[in-house]
């Protein structure tokens, strides 16, 4: 299973790479969503279940995303955040109702017991915008600024609360 972590998120890191070269090469480049799921804080889950289960409760949660998006939707895991590619969809499809629907029927509840961030930012964005010279900014980078900033750039935001707050117990 971490094998099959390591080398999904390797081919993650450079699709991601390839893209943002696309978009900064072309002024019509392609077009997609990149989906960031926020499991709870950094320590959150670890508090929760304890390392190992924690890795095995994540491990699961991207094993079912992965079952649930396209075959051409490419799911990585970094730490506790989830991230997808998902390339352009047909207006028919409404990429916050698929990622909504596929997190609320997903067969893996374990994580319900944190509180999960969605933000879907819709891509070619302006790359000025992000006030760097994004041109040099790696994959990994990019990602993070996106996390750091999903107010500014998500085109959606939900969250979903955890199992614990809405239990009476």
């Amino acid at each position: 299973m971490i094998h099959k972590d390591i080398e999904a998120k390797a081919h993650f890191v450079h699709t991601l790479e390839w893209i943002m070269a696309v978009m900064h090469r072309y002024s019509f480049p392609i077009q997609f969503d990149l989906v960031h799921i926020a499991h709870g804080n950094g320590n959150e889950i670890g508090e929760t279940y304890g390392a190992q289960e924690a890795f095995r409760q994540l491990a699961a949660v991207t094993d079912s995303l992965r079952n649930a998006f396209r075959k051409t939707d490419l799911v990585a895991r970094d730490g506790s955040d989830l991230w997808v590619i998902v390339p352009y969809t047909p207006a028919t499809e409404k990429i916050y109702d698929k990622v909504s629907g596929i997190l609320q029927d997903a067969v893996h509840e374990g994580l319900h017991i944190v509180e999960r961030e969605v933000s879907i930012f819709s891509l070619p964005m302006h790359l000025t915008e992000l006030g760097k010279d994004s041109s040099k900014l790696t994959a990994l980078e990019f990602l993070s600024h996106l996390k750091e900033n999903r107010q500014r750039y998500a085109s959606h935001r939900f969250c979903q609360p955890s199992s614990m707050a809405t239990d009476p117990a």
